[in-house]
């Protein structure tokens, strides 16, 4: 053999090894600036989920707050309903026409708070209107019409006014 035909023998062993113990060259084919890529990415949805989750928690506690109000409302509405039937079953349960006691503004009776259950509580003022005759019923048969204003309490801070108008038909001069 020749040294030329040696040299070819010796580059083809060179190449095989080469090839068995070969490792990649590094890629310089990308765009420049890339590299962090997916570290921006995964940062920027981390905040976009970061500001959903401080708005359903922002959400669920004006949900709480909002309900704890209405519950209070209802309370307070159902307290001065509660003080109106009060103050209807004064003016039914009266057997002659009640008497006026504050002579300013006509007011037959005044109840303060009365207490229903835990927090929740009523008062009514009972107030004369007027008297007219009821048609059909005689000369001495007369409506007697008065105004309850109740006020219902519930919880540290509600209140609600309920206004009611009673007639009662009483029998006078017998």
């Amino acid at each position: 053999m020749d040294n030329h035909g040696k040299q070819e023998k010796d580059l083809r062993e060179t190449i095989m090894k080469n090839e068995i113990n070969h490792t990649l060259p590094p890629k310089t084919d990308l765009p420049v600036g890339r590299e962090g890529f997916a570290m921006v990415t995964t940062l920027m949805m981390v905040l976009v989920l970061a500001v959903l989750a401080v708005g359903v928690v922002w959400m669920a506690a004006s949900e709480k707050k909002t309900s704890f109000a209405e519950q209070v409302h209802i309370s307070s509405v159902f307290s001065a309903d509660a003080g109106g039937e009060a103050g209807i079953n004064f003016v039914r349960l009266s057997p002659t026409p009640p008497r006026i006691v504050v002579f300013s503004d006509s007011t037959v009776r005044s109840q303060a708070d009365t207490e229903i259950v835990n927090s929740q509580s009523y008062g009514y003022e009972c107030k004369y209107v007027r008297k007219t005759p009821r048609p059909g019923w005689g000369v001495n048969y007369l409506n007697y019409n008065y105004r309850i204003d109740s006020t219902g309490k519930a919880a540290s801070n509600g209140q609600s006014d309920v206004q009611l108008v009673v007639t009662r038909l009483y029998r006078e001069g017998y």
